[in-house]
């Protein structure tokens, strides 16, 4: 038996614990390893407190500060986690947060145990820097990291084409890995004629969301109610009519992924304004959507994370540019031509359970665990 760990952030130990019914996306093929010819451990940041817990917390605030990176060895390094980790045979790390905070336990279990560690990456190399003066730095522990890494997956073909101008030596350890989605939770087993809906959806909580974009969008365009899935402090100042606001983000008990199935289902569109990024961001809630059947329009950034699937008003549609006439009449054109969203509806459906269904991430994982 193989000895599998996972370590998260937050909000993942409970719900597999417990088998209850939820979108297994973001536990980055937990569920495909059978715990009956696996051991599996899974570990998440706590508030157990180590002897050394008050130089970590110091530690952690002068690196995200100065350095601009995720640090939180301070919620991780305590040594129970350390003895679950010198057992493993694959660690899997589920972003580069998780990567950066698991760093001391990684290095000291290698003295022990040949550990082979794969993670997940979102935004390692999008980072924006307060003090350029220290970016050597910022380099020395991102490289320090890829060091420690056997596997790191990049969601997005730019970021992943960045890192490996970035770190040419270690190239080999780059690995785009599409996200795949629970198509089998983010299903309309209605078969719902979307056509007749008249909302529009945005979900979403990252900084390189255009959240000023969108509010501009509800302002001028009172013709159409906006659902609007966030938990950004923006949100918090306004009171539009036409505006629905969820205060929600993943893993909060506000909204559940049954509930946010139910709203993406509520709706015609679903946009996702953004800016300017290497980042692929609005992975999650475009292929969510497009599972659903609802039609995704999003900005079409250099982060956009995989350019030769998509086709513009074919299985999605592109905005080219972040000024607010451009939405505003895609928008309009697009509520006044139900043959084009069903077409859309229907095409980006079918990318999805071609590219993005969780086998092809448990496929991949079972071909990675074997080899080593």
């Amino acid at each position: 038996m193989k000895n599998i760990t996972y370590i998260f952030s937050t909000n993942r130990k409970k719900n597999y614990n417990n088998k209850e019914s939820y979108a297994k996306e973001f536990y980055y093929g937990l569920h495909n390893f059978d715990n009956k010819t696996n051991n599996i451990e899974v570990i998440e940041f706590s508030e157990d407190k180590s002897l050394i817990y008050p130089l970590l917390i110091i530690f952690d605030k002068a690196i995200n500060k100065f350095l601009s990176l995720p640090f939180y060895t301070s919620k991780l390094t305590n040594f129970e986690n350390l003895k679950k980790i010198t057992k493993t045979d694959h660690l899997f790390l589920v972003n580069e947060g998780v990567g950066f905070s698991s760093l001391f336990l990684i290095t000291i279990g290698r003295f022990f145990k040949r550990i082979k560690v794969s993670m997940f990456v979102m935004g390692l190399y999008s980072k924006k820097m307060k003090f350029k003066k220290l970016k050597f730095l910022h380099l020395f522990f991102i490289r320090l990291l890829v060091l420690n890494t056997n596997h790191i997956f990049f969601l997005g073909n730019a970021e992943l084409e960045k890192a490996r101008n970035t770190h040419k030596r270690y190239s080999e350890k780059f690995k785009f890995l599409p996200f795949c989605i629970d198509t089998e939770f983010w299903t309309d087993k209605s078969n719902k004629d979307i056509t007749k809906n008249k909302n529009i959806i945005f979900v979403g909580n990252d900084g390189n969301r255009d959240f000023e974009l969108l509010l501009k969008l509800a302002e001028n365009l009172k013709q159409y109610n906006f659902i609007v899935v966030s938990s950004n402090e923006i949100f918090k100042k306004i009171d539009l009519s036409n505006v629905k606001i969820h205060n929600g983000f993943w893993g909060n008990e506000e909204i559940s992924d049954s509930d946010l199935r139910d709203l993406y289902l509520k709706s015609k569109l679903s946009i996702i304004p953004l800016k300017e990024s290497f980042q692929p961001s609005g992975q999650s809630v475009a292929l969510q959507s497009m599972s659903l059947g609802i039609p995704v329009m999003i900005t079409k950034t250099q982060g956009f994370w995989q350019k030769d699937i998509f086709s513009d008003n074919e299985n999605i549609i592109f905005i080219n540019d972040f000024e607010y006439k451009t939405w505003e009449l895609k928008i309009n054109e697009i509520f006044n031509d139900d043959s084009k969203v069903k077409k859309i509806s229907k095409n980006a459906k079918n990318t999805i359970f071609e590219n993005y269904k969780l086998e092809v991430l448990y496929d991949f994982l079972n071909q990675l665990t074997k080899k080593t």
